[in-house]
């Protein structure tokens, strides 16, 4: 048996058996994974609050044929404000089950555990969280290879002026030449603002990610393209957001 510590975000808890918890972990160094929290359960547990839902906490792991269990934890940052408001909770459980799903499919990635520490954080805090929560998967489509080409044309390569036809089947922008048109191909008019700010998801660090500011249409039109570019590319219907469509003034209290 081996002893392990790491940081680690608390993606997802299950209960298992007496007051026990399984937890999905998300590492900068193992990437995501399942580890048991012996009677974190319990009232009196030194490790009940470290290993809440999306709290960021350090970790002492044991590891016993590939099998982790939590021989200590302290908290380093609880995020107490997601699990007092609905819209917060929900942006970040949306963001959560996509960065999990990633995750379980692809190596350790230091990159995907630092951009999930800036998505929650900023869900955490903005005006936004739902947007917020939409432009982070989007990004991290991004980060795994699923890019879509947003600076010219998907076909010839060349510059693409407006209006800003965008193809979901191709993947990207198509320019106006008109054997291009006639192939009737399905597409997507994109707003100029809609479109610089989607260019700014893709390829602004991480420091910067979120700090822009966009009128309410233009977050509609880019919501609209995150949703339908990450369920399009991941093979997935993701519909926790439709919690709030259907209780939009539901708060916790």
């Amino acid at each position: 048996m081996s002893t392990i510590t790491t940081k680690a975000f608390v993606m997802n808890s299950f209960p298992w058996k007496e007051r026990h918890r399984l937890l999905h972990l998300l590492t900068p160094e193992l990437g995501l994974i399942t580890a048991l929290a012996p009677a974190s359960e319990r009232l009196r547990s030194e490790i009940r609050a470290a290993t809440q839902l999306f709290s960021l906490s350090e970790f002492v792991l044991t590891v016993k044929q590939s099998r982790y269990s939590v021989r200590s934890a302290s908290v380093i940052e609880s995020f107490i404000a997601i699990a007092e408001n609905l819209d917060r909770l929900t942006a970040a459980s949306h963001a959560a089950e996509v960065f999990t799903d990633v995750a379980r499919h692809d190596e350790p990635n230091r990159a995907l555990f630092e951009l999930w520490a800036y998505c929650l954080y900023e869900i955490s805090v903005s005006d936004y969280p739902v947007f917020v929560a939409r432009m982070a998967t989007l990004r991290l489509m991004v980060e795994i290879g699923l890019t879509p080409c947003l600076d010219s044309c998907v076909r010839c390569h060349g510059h693409v002026d407006e209006p800003y036809r965008f193809s979901f089947l191709e993947g990207g922008l198509l320019c106006g030449k008109e054997e291009f048109r006639k192939t009737q191909a399905e597409w997507t008019t994109l707003f100029p603002g809609t479109l610089a700010l989607l260019r700014h998801i893709a390829s602004a660090p991480y420091k910067r990610l979120f700090r822009f500011y966009a009128s309410e249409e233009t977050r509609s039109e880019a919501s609209a393209f995150a949703d339908r570019w990450l369920e399009e590319r991941m093979e997935k219907r993701y519909n926790r957001l439709e919690l709030l469509e259907h209780n939009p003034t539901f708060l916790f209290s």
